[in-house]
């Protein structure tokens, strides 16, 4: 089954609503989590030939990390204009030295919360309107004449 593109927008929305970064925990994440760095000035200059001209943040997953860079299965890239450009997992090394802050990826259950809830009375208000009529097309009353000449 195809999804519609507003089924699969709004899918897309709450699954986005439902996460948000927090500061990494730890220096050395664990190889499967997803975070974000926030690029230092030097790191920007640096990065250009390996994440693009003017980067300011990277995402992905954590391949492997050392005492001095992370290697990270991106996922995208945001410049300074906030341009967001998407990634299919190519990995590239980040070195320590570039990194400004590093966040981590985590399941917000408070959004999560709010945008079920919104979603459900959203729903509930559809189908309401739905069988009360409200908001639905009008069939005109009477007996219409519609056919051919009676004669």
């Amino acid at each position: 089954m195809l999804l519609k593109s507003p089924t699969f927008a709004l899918l897309a929305t709450l699954a986005a609503g439902c996460y948000m970064y927090t500061p990494l925990e730890t220096v050395t994440p664990r190889s499967d989590v997803e975070v974000a760095l926030a690029l230092t000035d030097l790191g920007r200059v640096e990065a250009g030939h390996a994440l693009g001209p003017s980067v300011d943040r990277v995402e992905g997953r954590v391949a492997l990390v050392s005492d001095t860079a992370y290697v990270l299965q991106v996922a995208s890239v945001r410049d300074i204009r906030g341009v967001v450009t998407k990634w299919s997992g190519e990995t590239v090394t980040v070195p320590r030295a570039w990194v400004g802050s590093a966040f981590t990826r985590r399941l917000s259950r408070s959004r999560t919360w709010l945008l079920a809830g919104a979603f459900t009375a959203g729903a509930a208000v559809f189908i309401a309107s739905r069988a009360l009529g409200i908001g639905g097309p009008t069939m005109p009353s009477g007996g219409g004449g519609g056919g051919g000449n009676n004669q």
